[in-house]
């Protein structure tokens, strides 16, 4: 597929699903209404040894189950089917689920069975042997000015000394910046200097505005903190300013590393935002951007790198695109298209180790960490993984 095709693809999939779902949202709400999906990931979701037969499929999968957090008393239900499933079975089978079996939202038809997804806690090891990081491993990370990103790549560049090609929409940060340097260990000052800085100017200050300063400069800290790790490590960072949107300049990135290595060792896709509003009121611009800054994003890198020798994937999920959460149906369905497009590997990239990590929130980074999101989480029975356990976890994998 080209780029066009991948948006149309996906236009059909789950924008127009979303522009039906946000026109019917007041409509299908209650225990006499329902919203069922069909798929053919291939009748087990893509959890099995075949993985997704058709992978842009996740991108409904993941919308159906954040709708479900959002209509709870709704009848909402993801329905996959193998490739080879006759129209009218499906049909039939659809309709079936209508009528039935309303606490169950992922369904699979498979081997002459009725399925569903379920969950068993299991060690990160898997038996086999790890990859080996040494000088010579090449890493391509996107959202690398992320905090927790930064964390990682630090983590990578302590074990490997490698080189890193770090790309990020921030633009590279100046060392000398007195308000970067100032963030890591006076932020609250750093906020009384924004503050009076803005006052001066004659404008009306409020402390969303602070927020969002302080926001740009911790991507800011984070991308120098990534590329002094690396260079610490004895390892080779190459930071690019990029938008993933930008189909070209990501494809010219990969080129780059092509022409002085002919290899990836480690891609690391973990460029995204999220913007968490209720389907009914998030319009279709805030929607597209959310989904394709990772979506796109995703398909740019593995379009660019093409047939060069990719030792393995991660791509930056989280629990909303495994289980839905409300206000992110956007953010649910990219994430699910990546974790199924990982899950397609097991037959078109059989050579590359594909892994996709389904996050929770993060202790003192990131959005989660301010205000009274905290709170908020913990009052809701949500673990938050500190910085150490996430490098762990990465590494693990």
């Amino acid at each position: 597929m080209d780029l066009v095709a991948w948006r149309e693809a996906l236009r059909v999939r789950v924008k127009l699903l979303s522009t039906t779902m946000r026109a019917l949202y007041e409509t299908v709400d209650g225990p006499s209404t329902f919203l069922v999906s069909s798929t053919r990931l291939g009748g087990k979701h893509g959890y099995d040894a075949a993985g997704a037969a058709a992978p842009l499929g996740g991108a409904v999968t993941g919308f159906t189950k954040s709708y479900k957090r959002e209509r709870p008393d709704s009848l909402v239900k993801a329905v996959d089917f193998t490739l080879d499933r006759q129209a009218d079975e499906i049909a039939t089978l659809l309709v079936g689920e209508t009528l039935a079996d309303p606490g169950a939202v992922e369904i699979g038809y498979n081997d002459g069975l009725r399925w569903t997804v379920g969950l068993a806690e299991r060690p990160a090891a898997d038996g086999l042997a790890g990859m080996q990081l040494t000088k010579d491993s090449v890493f391509v990370v996107t959202g690398a000015a992320g905090s927790i990103v930064s964390a990682i790549t630090a983590d990578l560049a302590e074990h490997s000394g490698g080189t890193f090609y770090l790309l990020d929409l921030v633009p590279r940060p100046d060392p000398n910046d007195p308000d970067i340097r100032k963030f890591s260990v006076d932020r609250d000052g750093l906020r009384h200097d924004i503050f009076e800085r803005r006052k001066a100017t004659g404008e009306r200050v409020t402390p969303a505005m602070v927020e969002r300063d302080i926001a740009g400069l911790e991507r800011a800290h984070a991308a120098l903190t990534a590329i002094e790790a690396v260079e610490k490590a004895g390892g080779v960072a190459h930071y690019i300013s990029a938008n993933l949107l930008d189909a070209d300049a990501v494809a010219e990135a990969i080129d780059t590393v092509r022409a002085n290595h002919g290899h990836i060792d480690v891609l690391l896709h973990a460029g995204g935002l999220e913007i968490s509003k209720r389907l009914r009121d998030k319009g279709a611009a805030e929607y597209d951007l959310v989904f394709d800054v990772k979506s796109d994003g995703w398909f740019a890198l593995l379009h660019a790198i093409g047939d060069l020798p990719l030792g393995a994937t991660v791509a930056f999920s989280s629990i909303a695109g495994r289980f839905g959460n409300a206000g992110q149906t956007d953010y649910s369905a990219a994430n699910d298209l990546l974790c199924k497009m990982t899950s397609n590997f097991r037959t078109t990239r059989p050579a590359t180790r594909g892994i996709a990590i389904d996050w929770t929130a993060w202790d003192k980074i990131g959005m989660a960490s301010r205000g009274s999101i905290p709170a908020i989480m913990a009052k809701a029975g949500i673990d938050i993984s500190t910085r150490a356990s996430a490098c762990r976890s990465f590494a693990t994998s």
